[in-house]
C-alpha cells in the first residue's frame, strides 16, 4: 500500500485542527464566565458548585483579585480594564448573625485569613483584619469589627450593577429554584440531566482546579442543613452581643439584601428564650 505523502498528511492535520477549533468555538460560545464575590464564610463555594455542576459556566474566584476582597473602582483608562473579562457576576451573602458565627468558627478552627480576638463576644465587637493567607505578603483589609466588615463588603458588592445577589439562606432552603432563577438572570444554559446538589460540605475551591463531577466538589465532611435552617447559631449570642450587632449593622443594607424580616424574627425569638 502506498504511503500517504506529506501533503495529504498536512491537509488531514489542518482539517482536524479546523474541526477541533470549530468544536471548541461552539462549546466556548455557550460557556459563560461568571465572576464570584462574597465575604469569607458566606457560601461562595456552594454557589460556585451549584452553578458549575448544573450550567454551562465557569465561575471564577479571582477576576477582581481575591473573591473575599473589595471589587475595585477601575477607571476607563486603567490597563486593568482591558484584562478583566467576564459575562456576569454573582455575590453571596449570609445574614449578619449566621455570618458572625461562621466567621468565628472558621477563625477558631483554622486561624487562616483572619486576625481577631479569641473569645466570641470579643471577636464580634473588636477590630478584625482579613487577608489572603495563600500569599506570603498579602495586603490586608482592616475593619473596626466584623459587622463593619459585613456592611462595607456587601455594600460594595451590591453597588456593582453587573453582579446578581444570591441569598445563602434562600439558596440552602431551595437550591434548585434559587440557582435556576440566578442562571436565568445571567443567561446561563442548563446542562442535561438531573439537578446536582451536594449533600456534604463542599471543598474550598480555587481557579486552578479543573472540576467536572460532584465528588470532586464535595468534601468528606457531613453538613447538617437543619441545624442551620432552625437558626441554632443564635445560641452563640447573649443579649449584649445582639444589641451590639443591631447598633452597628447598616439598616438600609439589611433591607436592600432582604434580611429585615429575618433579623426581626431572630432577635425577637432570642428575647423570648
Amino acid at each position: 500500500m502506498a504511503k500517504k505523502g506529506p501533503k495529504k498528511n498536512k491537509i488531514k492535520t489542518i482539517r482536524k485542527s479546523l474541526k477541533n477549533g470549530f468544536y471548541k468555538f461552539f462549546i466556548d460560545r455557550n460557556q459563560q464566565t461568571i465572576a464570584l464575590a462574597g465575604c469569607l464564610r458566606s457560601g461562595t463555594n456552594y454557589a460556585k458548585t451549584l452553578l458549575e455542576l448544573n450550567f454551562k459556566c465557569t465561575v471564577k474566584n479571582d477576576i477582581f483579585g481575591w473573591k473575599h476582597g473589595l471589587i475595585p473602582i477601575i477607571t476607563p483608562y486603567s490597563p486593568i480594564q482591558k484584562k478583566i473579562k467576564f459575562d456576569h457576576g454573582v455575590f453571596v451573602t449570609k445574614n449578619p448573625f449566621s455570618f458572625l458565627v461562621s466567621l468565628f468558627n472558621y477563625f477558631d478552627e483554622f486561624k487562616l485569613n483572619i486576625k481577631g480576638e479569641e473569645k466570641f463576644s470579643d471577636f464580634i465587637s473588636s477590630r478584625i483584619i482579613i487577608f489572603d493567607s495563600t500569599q506570603d505578603n498579602s495586603p490586608e483589609l482592616r475593619f473596626s469589627n466584623p459587622i463593619e466588615l459585613w456592611n462595607v463588603m456587601n455594600w460594595n458588592y451590591l453597588s456593582c450593577q453587573q453582579f446578581i445577589h444570591i441569598n445563602y439562606e434562600d439558596l440552602l432552603d431551595n437550591p434548585q429554584k434559587i440557582i435556576l432563577d440566578t442562571a436565568h438572570k445571567i443567561d446561563a444554559i442548563q446542562k442535561k440531566g438531573e439537578f446536582k446538589n451536594p449533600s456534604k460540605k463542599v471543598k474550598r475551591l480555587n481557579d486552578g482546579q479543573d472540576l467536572h463531577k460532584l465528588k470532586q466538589y464535595e468534601s468528606k465532611n457531613s453538613f447538617n442543613k437543619n441545624e442551620y435552617m432552625t437558626h441554632q447559631y443564635m445560641s452563640s449570642f447573649n443579649q449584649s452581643d445582639i444589641d451590639f450587632v443591631l447598633k452597628n449593622i447598616d439598616d438600609e443594607l439589611v433591607n436592600k439584601l432582604g434580611y429585615s424580616q429575618l433579623l426581626s424574627s431572630l432577635t425577637q425569638r432570642k428575647q423570648t428564650t
